[in-house]
């Protein structure tokens, strides 16, 4: 199955645990192996292999880090390339100084 635009949430995860477990698999690693390997429990790889909600990103970037996976994060999270143009929005000129209240009641006055 491709990733789309169309799945849901669980069918995303579904198939990174799917993908996940060949990787896996290929590699002729047990669960228990790569999840040392990853430093998480067996349990966690278990429900991440299986597309489980509520596992946390740390153990995610774990694993694929044991795989060898983090290379391709780049084409998943890309830096963003700003343009001189965007630059220059976001820049923050300096403040003006406000005058005392003081000192301008004097000025008033004189």
């Amino acid at each position: 199955m491709k990733y789309n635009v169309a799945m849901t949430e669980d069918e995303a995860l579904r198939e990174s645990g799917r993908r996940l477990a060949q990787i896996r698999l290929s590699r002729n690693l047990t669960q228990a192996e790569l999840a040392q390997r990853a430093g998480v429990s067996k349990r966690t790889l278990e429900r991440l292999e299986m597309g489980a909600g509520g596992v946390r990103i740390d153990a995610f970037f774990a694993v694929c880090g044991a795989l060898g996976l983090t290379v391709g994060f780049e084409t998943l999270l890309p830096e963003v390339q700003l343009s001189p143009q965007d630059i220059l929005a976001k820049r923050t000129l300096p403040k003006r100084a406000h005058r005392r209240s003081g000192a301008a009641k004097e000025w008033g006055n004189a």
